[in-house]
């Protein structure tokens, strides 16, 4: 039955009336949403300043699709109120927007925010021009329950039997006594083509499109469709309430976006960053790690506090009356038990004394003393959750290593636990990343092997079945190391290594000397290095 009726504009559930167009909209910005996401993935964009801009952009657009349709319809508002959605001291929603004014406002929206997040805007411009198509594309079909955006009566005999015979569309149509031209029809219909356009070239051209190149295109198509389709419109008899003077706005507006995209295109090849978007994707893909290694102390704990404590503690016993300066104490801060005390001893029993004392007193009250940095877990969670190799290599025995981490139930994302116990050279030699890196190697190589031993005597099907459902094996190809101190750093790019230098320390500006591949303020900066 609801296939012949005429569509309500609103529709109610538990009493509460709910508009179609609104619908739309919202089915619009989650289609926009999913694949913007996908494409910040491919972009190296992280999802969290996907969902950000959204949540920014979005009310800000709707504000000026408002005052788009305000501005030229002034003279049927009476308040402020009305302006608001206020009618007769009720909401009655904002009935009149401008499209032309969200997507003004969008651009400015984006552009302001990309500088403030030292994004780069051509990159979120690909993300964006597909989102407004989709946005377009629904909501052309909101506009349709609205009865509106219609054109001139379909003359034509076969005309009329073939749009009557259309089911929901047809009987819609059919106003004032006359089948109409389904305007919403052809405009979401020619955007849906400008979507696929975009979507296969930015796919299949690898040297046509450059980066931010899709806007310019989403302005030139947009413009052009929708001189088009409001040309029809303003034959439907129906008055235009956006003017200029004798010229419509939208048609108006709608030359000005062609010359914009069209300027945009050719200014752009001089001027700003000339990529590829083939080369970036590729980029993008060739440097997304698959592994991270991390240093324990200073790093995912804050150990400084019992480090400090055990040394003096030590010093006060082997060295009553020696004052450890500020740098010394620092200095004491990643390298190994031996590597600190041998600067102060050449007797080699004396400094396995020392280091026995200083682990008598360290490991009782290491539990009390010691913290978790903020994000630790949660990050650690994150990247497990995603698939990511995850291990630490530290200058710790590793019984104390696992014990730090079960201490805050790190351990379970752990793959890998790499110990001083383990390697004969430690940092800033490279030794326990590699070993780790083997290790990961190993563990995915038996991986692989026990299941192909496990499908060996399956039949065909079931082996294809196997194959298709099982958990992919990780691959450990980019592997970053990321630590707090001058010696991870070395270690990391004697180990051929990306670095991730710390700035959570006391003296950030060493580990800027450091020259590290990336730099963290937080632990969860990593979320955005890694672009999941």
């Amino acid at each position: 039955m609801f296939l012949s009726q005429w569509i309500d504009p609103t529709f109610s559930i538990f009493g509460l009336e709910i508009a179609w167009y609104a619908v739309f909209i919202l089915i619009g910005v989650i289609l926009a949403v999913i694949m913007g996401v996908k494409e910040g993935k491919r972009l190296g964009i992280p999802s969290d300043y996907v969902y950000m801009g959204v949540v920014i952009t979005l009310p800000i657009a709707i504000i000026g699709a408002r005052l788009w349709y305000v501005l030229f319809n002034i003279s049927s508002f009476d308040s402020f109120l009305e302006v608001l959605g206020f009618r007769n001291g009720r909401f009655e929603g904002l009935a009149g927007l401008g499209i032309q004014g969200a997507v003004i406002v969008t651009l400015i929206t984006v552009y302001i925010y990309c500088r403030k997040r030292k994004i780069a805007l051509y990159k979120v411009f690909d993300i964006l021009a597909p989102g407004l198509l989709i946005g377009q594309i629904c909501g052309r079909w909101g506009n349709f329950c609205n009865h509106e955006l219609y054109g001139s009566i379909v003359t034509s005999e076969w005309g009329q039997s073939f749009l009557g015979s259309i089911p929901i569309i047809g009987p819609n149509m059919l106003i004032n006594g006359y089948y109409r031209h389904p305007v919403f029809l052809y405009e979401s219909s020619l955007n849906l083509v400008g979507l696929i356009t975009i979507l296969v070239l930015r796919r299949k051209s690898k040297t046509l499109l450059k980066s931010g190149d899709t806007i310019g295109i989403y302005g030139i198509w947009y413009g052009i469709v929708r001189i088009f389709t409001e040309s029809l419109r303003l034959q439907s008899g129906v008055d235009e309430p956006l003017m200029l003077g004798p010229v419509p706005v939208s048609i108006l507006t709608s030359v000005i976006f062609i010359v914009a995209g069209i300027t945009f295109l050719v200014v752009k090849r001089f001027v700003g960053p000339k990529d590829n978007y083939y080369d970036i994707v590729n980029k993008v893909k060739g440097n997304k790690l698959d592994t991270l290694l991390f240093d324990l102390d200073g790093t995912l704990l804050n150990t400084k506090p019992l480090i400090d404590k055990s040394f003096i503690h030590v010093f006060e016993k082997f060295r009553p009356g020696y004052q450890l300066t500020d740098d010394e104490i620092d200095s004491f801060f990643g390298p190994t038990l031996y590597q600190s005390f041998s600067r102060y001893s050449d007797d080699e029993k004396e400094i396995e004394e020392m280091i026995k004392y200083y682990r008598e007193w360290n490991i009782p009250h290491h539990d009390e003393i010691v913290k978790v940095f903020d994000g630790a877990y949660d990050t650690l969670k994150t990247l497990h959750k995603k698939g990511y190799n995850l291990g630490v290599v530290s200058s710790k025995k590793t019984d104390l290593v696992i014990h730090g981490l079960e201490l805050f139930k790190l351990d379970q994302f752990m793959d890998i636990i790499i110990g001083a116990d383990e390697v004969k050279n430690h940092k800033p030699a490279p030794d326990g990343i590699l070993l780790a890196v083997d290790k990961l190697k190993e563990m995915n190589l038996n991986k692989e092997n026990s299941f192909q031993e496990e499908i060996k005597g399956l039949n065909p099907v079931l082996r294809w079945f196997k194959k298709l459902t099982r958990r992919p094996i990780k691959e450990v190809r980019n592997v970053a190391y990321v630590g707090d101190t001058l010696n991870d750093m070395a270690s990391a790019k004697a180990a051929g290594v990306h670095s991730i230098g710390c700035l959570y320390i006391k003296k950030p500006e060493i580990m800027l000397e450091a020259e590290p591949d990336y730099v963290i303020n937080r632990l969860n900066d990593l979320i955005t290095i890694c672009v999941e």
